[in-house]
Parts: structure tokens; C-alpha cells; sequence
């Protein structure tokens, strides 16, 4: 018993004085841990099988855990399950992921991949950070179109002048031959990523020194004025108002040869339809009212002669003779249209100016009690020059009768008027 007891008692002893080895398996297997770090984070009494328990790898490093990495194991990472490697920032991607790239794109590989699959990649957004953005048509193609060879994303950096990929095209350019032509290779002054054959910018205005492309000029292609070898001009002018060298043809097709060439007073570069023409300009003769509204060819020809010839504005019995002849043939009415007429409609005439023209005194009784023409005037021709003698000379013996003790009575009628300046029987 006491042999039993002593045992005890040693093993005892022996237990609570740690060896040499005892103390180098307590030292721990996972590097230089950080200090007050305590195994209870991970592990517990129960047993040593890990249960990060109260570890918080997004706060506790400076590497937070995000998408697939939150999935893998701790030693996928931490080789040997040493925690105090590897060192890593949160864009040191390459330490762990092979660069298929192989150096010929930026080292920070979150730029374009994120950490839940490295095949979610933008592609127009990441070439858009590069030196090439991406437009126009460019966006279209593939990226094989322009990496051929770059198999598994090597991606090899390209030259990226335009013709480094499109050589054979400037050699090929038609209708304008750019080699015969010495066109430059930087296709980028006239050409955009849209398409080769539109858009297509060029600086006309200082390649030709001073002619403008400006409407319907801007349309249309450069052979059109052009040799497309030389891109010599086919019409000598560089003065952007000389229609008529170029479009002489049109000009002699619709005027004749009788109008001026200086075709910028009617018509613009935006078309040959909708011309304006300043008609008193040209003509001293101004379009008012119902003539700005006539078709040219009732006054003039085909070739822009004029059919009339009046001698002014005012003249309107020369084109319209026949009007005057059917309405006042042989009435004495004078020429001048206007007196009566206006140049909206003609039945719309109004005649203001009888006293002076024909009857001086048709005011007062003469307008009130003969208010219509046909009063006097009995027959369409019947407008000759009135005076008092051709009413009143039927009743001669009464009028020297009323007037036997007037001073200075002469009946007719100058003295009338200076008696009767308003026609009244009692005027003074």
C-alpha cells in the first residue's frame, strides 16, 4: 500500500514538472501569432478540431474575406496552417493566382475581376480604362478580331494607330485612290469609328482655301467634284459663290440664259426647290398682295423674259388691258387703276376722288339724293365730265328768275360753285 501510495506520489511530481520536450510541443504551430492571441479563438477543452469561435478574419487581419474566398479552408491559404503566412494586401492577387495575362496587363487584378469568379469580367469597361477605348464599330467585334493568337487572356498590347489593322482598307479606298492621292495614313483626320464610307470629316474649308461644304454640298461624295485619282477639282473655282461654273447646266435648263448667274439671290446650298427672289430688287417692281401669290410663269416666260413691260408699279393697265377694256371701254375712266381699284381683289373698288376728278360739287344734295352712279350715268360708257349746265339747262328761264337780283349772276357753273360749293339750293 505504501509502495502504491509512493508511486502516486512521484508520478505526481513527475507530471508537474514539465521536460524538455514537454515544452517545445507546447510552443504553437501556427507562426508568430499576434499577441493576448488565445488557442480558446479557435479551438476548445473538448477537443483540438478548430471552431474559430469568436475569430473574426474580416476585423482581426487586413485581408477581409469576400466571395469565393469565404468558401475555402483555412489551408488553402495558410500553408501548414501557419497564420502568420502569407502577408497579403487585399489586391495582392498574383502572390496566389497564376497571371494568365502574363504581364502584359495591370498587376491589381481587381480592376477587372472580382472575387467570386474570374471570368465575370466587363470587357467594354475594362478596355475603356486602357489607351485603345472602345467606339464606334470597334465595339462590335470580337476580341479575337484584333488579340488573334491571344489565346487564354494573354492579351498582347497592339499598336493602335488605324493603320496597323487597316492597311489593306487605305490601300483598297474607293472611289478616292488614298495611295495615288498621297493621302495621309493618319485616317483618324477624315474618318471615324462609325464606318469608313460615313461621317467622314475632313477639313474642306482649308484644303481648298476658302470654299465652305455647307448644305446639300456636304452631302454629296467627294467624285462628284473631284477626280478621285488626283482629287483634282473637276469645275475650276474655289470661290464658294460661284454657282454657275458647276451648275451651269441647271442654270441654262431653267432659266434660259436670261436670268442673272449669280444664283446665291434665289436660291441656297440647302437646294434648288424653295428659292426666294427679291423681285423690286431685281425689277423695281414690288410683289404686293395678290401678285406675291402668283405662279412667275403668268408674267413672265419660261426663260425669265417678262411677258409685260410696264414702265412701274403703278402701271397697271399694261398687263391688264384687257380687265380695263371689258370693264370701262369707252367710259373716259383714266388709266390709273389705283384711283379705284386695290391689288387684292378687283371688286373690291372703291372710288373716293369723283369731286376732283369729274364732278367737283358730288357732295351735299348731289350725293345725298343721287347716291348711286347709275343716277347719272345711264349707260355703262356714260362717265363724261358733268357741270351744272347739263341738269339744270332745261329750266334756264326759271334759274334766271331766282337769280334776277343776285349781283354778278351768270348761269353757269363757275358761278354756280361759287354760290353752291356744296350743291345746296340754300347755301348762301
Amino acid at each position: 500500500m505504501r509502495s502504491l501510495v509512493l508511486s502516486i506520489a512521484l508520478l505526481s511530481t513527475l507530471w508537474s514538472i514539465p521536460s524538455a520536450a514537454q515544452v517545445a510541443d507546447s510552443r504553437t504551430p501556427h507562426g508568430n501569432l499576434p499577441d493576448r492571441f488565445e488557442c480558446t479563438f479557435c479551438h476548445s477543452v473538448e477537443g483540438w478540431e478548430p471552431l474559430l469561435q469568436g475569430f473574426d478574419h474580416d476585423t482581426a487581419t487586413s485581408f477581409p474575406l469576400t466571395g469565393r474566398h469565404r468558401d475555402v479552408t483555412c489551408t488553402v491559404c495558410h500553408l501548414d496552417a501557419r497564420f502568420d503566412e502569407p502577408k497579403l494586401e487585399p489586391g495582392d492577387c498574383a502572390m496566389c493566382h497564376f497571371d494568365v495575362h502574363r504581364g502584359g496587363l495591370s498587376n491589381n487584378c481587381v480592376q477587372c475581376h472580382n472575387t467570386q469568379r474570374f471570368t465575370d469580367v466587363v470587357g467594354l469597361g475594362v478596355h475603356q480604362r486602357t489607351s485603345f477605348p472602345l467606339t464606334g464599330a470597334h465595339i462590335q467585334v470580337t476580341c479575337d478580331a484584333c488579340h488573334p493568337g491571344d489565346e487564354r487572356g494573354v492579351l498582347v498590347t497592339r499598336d493602335i494607330a488605324c493603320v496597323s489593322c487597316h492597311e489593306a482598307e487605305y490601300a483598297a479606298a474607293q472611289p478616292i485612290d488614298h495611295v495615288a492621292a498621297d493621302f495621309p495614313t493618319s485616317c483618324e483626320q477624315c474618318h471615324t469609328t462609325l464606318a469608313w464610307t460615313h461621317a467622314v470629316r475632313f477639313d474642306h474649308l482649308t484644303a481648298s482655301q476658302g470654299f465652305e461644304l455647307l448644305g446639300r454640298h456636304a452631302e454629296i461624295r467627294c467624285e462628284s467634284c473631284h477626280d478621285p485619282s488626283t482629287l483634282t477639282p473637276i469645275y475650276p473655282t474655289n470661290d464658294p459663290n460661284d454657282c454657275y461654273t458647276c451648275h451651269q447646266q441647271d442654270y441654262d435648263r431653267e432659266h434660259g440664259g436670261t436670268f442673272p448667274t449669280t444664283c446665291g439671290d434665289c436660291h441656297t446650298v440647302y437646294g434648288w426647290e424653295g428659292a426666294t427672289f427679291d423681285h423690286v430688287q431685281v425689277t423695281g417692281y414690288p410683289l404686293v398682295e395678290v401678285h406675291e401669290t402668283l405662279d412667275c410663269s403668268l408674267c413672265h416666260t419660261p426663260g425669265g423674259d417678262p411677258i409685260y413691260r410696264p414702265s412701274g408699279p403703278d402701271d397697271c393697265v399694261t398687263c391688264h388691258s384687257d380687265d380695263y377694256q371689258r370693264e370701262h371701254a369707252g367710259s373716259g375712266f383714266p388709266m390709273t387703276c389705283l384711283t379705284c381699284h386695290n391689288q387684292r381683289r378687283w371688286d373690291d373698288a372703291t372710288f373716293e376722288d369723283h369731286d376732283q376728278q369729274f364732278f367737283p360739287v358730288y357732295s351735299g344734295a348731289h350725293r345725298d339724293q343721287w347716291p348711286g352712279c347709275q343716277t347719272c350715268h345711264t349707260s355703262p360708257g356714260d362717265f363724261k365730265t358733268f357741270t351744272c349746265l347739263v341738269c339744270h339747262d332745261h329750266n334756264k328761264t326759271e334759274m334766271d328768275a331766282k337769280h334776277r337780283e343776285e349781283n354778278g349772276y351768270v348761269y353757269d357753273s363757275a358761278q354756280c360753285y361759287s354760290c353752291h360749293p356744296d350743291g345746296r339750293a340754300d347755301d348762301d
